[in-house]
């Protein structure tokens, strides 16, 4: 399936596939193909970053949705992270992503920082943490693993992913949960411990049962105790007054 979606977009010009692109964006699809955006980031030249880069200030949210999405992972990155034009498109969603008012093409360009491993955007994304609307906080949930101090994850990082871990919406709470247990660094197993204690304890039974769904997820050398809290995820109202 994968080459049969290579091969239908095999010829198109660049006019072709920003326009299918486009189409693609629109549909707003989690679980279909994207061929033409997939295209897309696998020809880094400079005229696709440049007219990627034009649509964010596109008068239209989708054109604008469509310009962070291509910048995002155009390119391979390096062994550092690093992707053909990562220091202008870092520049180029910071000279647009204060001024933006839409939530979804927001959250999209807050993914291009985290992307494009943009640690000195930081700040910028822990002051989206409390964003009202989900798009945005599901973005900083995704992206603050990868701005973060890869040898200890700033006390900031780990609070931000402490709240967003009880987030009132699935999606985030699931990002942010895996990055706590997961994706920090210079944290101790009691620490994780304690989070997992806390978590828990306040769960309601769905997210009982997500942190559970979470302990299936741990390493086989996990701390014992860890591994305990999240197979239990005890019931509040189980436990005696």
């Amino acid at each position: 399936m994968e080459n049969e979606e290579a091969g239908a977009v095999t010829g198109l010009d660049l006019d072709e596939l920003f326009a299918g692109a486009l189409a693609e964006v629109e549909a707003d699809d989690d679980d279909a193909p994207v061929p033409c955006l997939v295209a897309l980031h696998e020809r880094p030249t400079r005229e696709v970053f440049e007219r990627a880069a034009r649509l964010l200030a596109h008068d239209e949210p989708a054109e604008r949705a469509l310009g962070a999405q291509v910048l995002r992972e155009l390119g391979r990155p390096d062994d550092d992270g690093r992707r053909p034009f990562t220091t202008e498109t870092v520049a180029v969603v910071l000279a647009e992503l204060p001024s933006e008012p839409d939530p979804w093409v927001l959250g999209w360009m807050i993914s291009v920082l985290g992307y494009h491993g943009a640690v000195e955007t930081l700040d910028l994304v822990l002051g989206h943490r409390s964003h009202a609307a989900q798009p945005v906080r599901f973005a900083v949930a995704a992206a603050l693993p990868c701005l973060a101090d890869f040898d200890r994850t700033q006390g900031a990082v780990i609070e931000a992913l402490l709240a967003l871990a009880e987030d009132t919406d699935a999606h985030v709470r699931w990002y942010a949960q895996f990055a706590l247990f997961h994706e920090t660094d210079g944290v101790t197993d009691g620490d994780r411990v304690a989070w997992a204690t806390a978590l828990t304890t306040r769960a309601d039974p769905e997210r009982r049962e997500e942190l559970r769904h979470l302990g299936t997820t741990l390493d086989d050398d996990a701390d014992p105790a860890l591994r305990a809290i999240f197979e239990g995820a005890p019931d509040p109202a189980s436990r005696p007054a």
